[in-house]
């Protein structure tokens, strides 16, 4: 079973949906993926590969497997569910991972996030060694 997810540009929302993709489109847009969740209703990320002692279901080994738990409560239903992802690559994973906790507003914290964190601070040492902080409107954090 496949399935799609889009984020949508407000960072508020993430659609997704099941099987939807044809041979014309391979990937659906935004207005074809039918399921919505809120940002605010992920409780967590669950890393597949944190899971070695506990009790994970049959085909969660993936070392680039994680899931969004997320609680959308009514007055019928207010159980935890999960939404899994297997990234293809270690990039795609760190995107992810790091961009649901910089939504949630958390620290990022993939390997790549620190090396674009460690370039950032390396250019804003060099910028304030060039003494070219007094140019109008140039302000640095």
């Amino acid at each position: 079973k496949q399935w799609y997810q889009r984020r949508v540009r407000d960072h508020k929302t993430l659609h997704y949906g099941y099987d939807i993709a044809n041979n014309d489109n391979p990937c659906p847009s935004i207005d074809e993926l039918p399921e919505k969740l809120n940002v605010h209703d992920i409780e967590g990320i669950i890393l597949w590969r944190d899971m070695k002692n506990k009790n994970r279901p049959r085909g969660w080994d993936s070392p680039l497997g994680f899931s969004l738990e997320y609680n959308q409560s009514t007055a019928m239903d207010a159980a935890t569910k999960t939404l899994d992802f297997i990234s293809q690559t270690v990039e795609v994973f760190s995107y992810w991972t790091d961009g649901i906790n910089v939504l949630q507003k958390k620290d990022a914290s993939n390997e790549t996030a620190k090396q674009h964190l460690s370039m950032l601070l390396e250019m804003e040492i060099k910028i304030r060694q060039l003494d070219i902080l007094d140019i109008e409107g140039l302000h640095l954090p």
